[in-house]
């Protein structure tokens, strides 16, 4: 019987807990013991066998095009190599798909290809920098787990758009959590300090993660996933209802305005860390230490901006005043997600519905 919790969201044991805990001790013990470990817990939820053709995706994710699609042209479309036929686009690294607009009469650096060699950057911002996932490693690691899950449906089990979509975000949480347990400073914390800390910002992370994927694509009038594959906004406003188009739609308006701030991949590593540590997050045990943090993240940020943009002096306030934008969105979309888990639309058995109770039983 399917275990109901007493604010009747359905689910049963926080797994997410128990298994972050686990992980990190033998990750511990791999570092102490100078005999090979036993075999630690899965971490790689990517597939690494044979990619076999998949079941029918749901069409309702794909851009409209005048070019008909095949069944196997979109199939391919989501899981593998884009087709002609399709607007698609694959994710270029970071410093090779990003460049500066410049602002109107403000004199503005050029970016620099190579975002950890520039010698104006400060040393934090740096390993901000080397804290951060390789973005088409994730990338391939979600669309391999996503192929494998898929094509072990059947083709007469065809997952909903927003089943899928809430499955691209799962995996998108689990390299969060990824990147969380490798940083800097975070790695200082204790166990207690860190799940506290992930399941007050997981949202935010996750919300920003998509936006600063928008502020890279950088079309208004499409969507592009975490996938690689690009989906007209017209295409998806017309089928979700009133309050999905609601967010898309803020979303894609704090994507432009972060994009009319010219936001960059440093800034946001910044902003990631302002996010995370939160001494306002309640029972901390070290909130001195996260307190130091920010403040030390903050300065790196101020820094950074006053040093790149000298004639943009309001460029760090103009960021900082994003975030109470960034979490009001998020609580939104957290609210969302909550009604289609009551409404028995979204899976159970995974992260982000286990982040969203641990996060709704500590507020």
């Amino acid at each position: 019987m399917l275990a109901v919790r007493a604010d009747r969201m359905r689910g049963g044991r926080n797994k997410f807990g128990p298994m972050y805990k686990r992980d990190r001790a033998l990750k511990q013990q791999k570092k102490a013991a100078p005999l090979p470990p036993a075999s630690p817990l899965q971490t790689n939820y990517g597939f690494t066998g044979t990619l076999h053709p998949l079941p029918t995706i749901p069409k309702t994710l794909l851009p409209s095009t005048p070019t008909p699609i095949t069944p196997t042209d979109y199939e391919a479309g989501l899981y593998g190599p884009p087709s002609l036929g399709m607007a698609v686009q694959s994710h270029l690294p970071l410093s090779m798909q990003y460049q500066y607009a410049a602002f109107p009469g403000r004199a503005i650096k050029a970016e620099c290809p190579d975002y950890t060699s520039s010698p104006d950057l400060p040393p934090l911002v740096l390993e901000l920098l080397r804290c951060d996932p390789d973005e088409l490693l994730v990338q391939n690691k979600i669309v391999a787990h996503l192929q494998q899950e898929q094509s072990g449906r059947g083709r007469a089990d065809k997952a909903s758009t927003f089943s899928l979509m809430c499955r691209m975000a799962d995996q998108t949480l689990f390299s969060i959590v990824e990147w969380a347990r490798s940083c800097i400073f975070f790695k200082e914390l204790r166990v207690g300090d860190q799940m506290k800390l992930l399941h007050n910002c997981w949202s935010e992370l996750l919300v920003l993660d998509h936006i600063f994927r928008q502020v890279q694509h950088g079309k208004e009038d499409s969507i592009l996933l975490v996938t690689g594959q690009e989906v007209e906004l017209s295409s998806i406003l017309s089928q979700a209802e009133a309050t999905l188009s609601g967010l898309v739609q803020r979303g894609q308006e704090l994507a432009a305005r972060l994009r009319a701030l010219q936001v960059d991949r440093r800034e946001i590593a910044c902003l990631k860390f302002l996010l995370l540590f939160n001494p306002n997050v309640k029972l901390l045990e070290n909130q001195a230490f996260v307190e130091g943090v920010q403040e030390q993240v903050n300065g790196a940020l101020l820094e950074y901006a006053l040093s790149t943009y000298p004639q943009f002096q309001e460029k760090f306030s103009q960021l900082v005043v994003r975030l109470p934008e960034l979490r009001a969105l998020s609580t939104q979309a957290e609210d969302y997600l909550c009604y289609m888990h009551l409404s028995g639309e979204v899976p159970c058995n995974n992260l982000l519905i286990e982040m969203l109770h641990a996060k709704r039983a500590c507020a």
